[in-house]
């Protein structure tokens, strides 16, 4: 068997009292089992439990990191919404790559390998943070599955002009589609047409 590498003595959930060596082929397992009999640079894990990377389901790479530049004295929901539309107007490309990109080395480092993050787009913000998001995604492919979903924070049916730029977010490769219904008047409305989208970009 030719490996690139093998992880020895690794402890493995549900099969307590033994270790396994661990063979890597080509970046992925190919090969667990009791005593590998092969040659490839080794590491001796003196018995240390592995596991599957930890998924990240629901984050907000866009806003991530403003804490010095938002301030929410009331701690509500429509506190930091109104917070983070006011920081908005300051977003470029360049600001929204280097906060998500802080927040995503963190979470790699601390093993997660899937992520779905959220992206806000409306009138006002465009497409900034998609564009950015999007090169992140690229560029840390090699670590990370990064799934980009779009959605309206700000209201969608409310605000003219909202759907036309998520719909432009799904055709430069956002994965899904989000929605905010409380932020609109008629909240099954949205609903109805964020499922539409969802549809028509399935």
């Amino acid at each position: 068997m030719s490996l690139d590498h093998i992880f020895r003595n690794a402890r493995i959930a549900g099969r307590e009292g033994e270790t396994r060596d661990i063979g890597i082929k080509d970046g992925r397992f190919a090969a667990i089992e009791v005593k590998i009999e092969a040659y490839a640079p080794s590491e001796d894990l003196g018995g240390r439990l592995v596991v599957p990377g930890f998924c990240e389901t629901h984050i907000h790479l866009d806003k991530s990191c403003l804490l010095g530049r938002c301030t929410c004295e009331k701690g509500t929901l429509d506190e930091a919404i109104a917070a983070v539309a006011a920081a908005k107007k300051t977003f470029t490309e360049e600001d929204v790559y280097a906060r998500a990109t802080r927040t995503l080395e963190k979470a790699i480092v601390q093993g997660t390998q899937c992520m779905r993050t959220h992206v806000e787009v409306d009138p006002r913000i465009g497409l900034t943070s998609v564009r950015a998001l999007l090169k992140l995604r690229q560029a840390y492919a090699w670590a990370i599955d990064l799934k980009l979903c779009v959605f309206p924070q700000e209201g969608l049916l409310d605000d003219p002009g909202c759907e036309e730029i998520m719909v432009e977010a799904l055709e430069m490769g956002c994965d899904v589609v989000g929605g905010a219904p409380y932020m609109d008047k008629d909240s099954h409305g949205q609903i109805a047409r964020i499922f539409e989208l969802a549809q028509r970009y399935d």
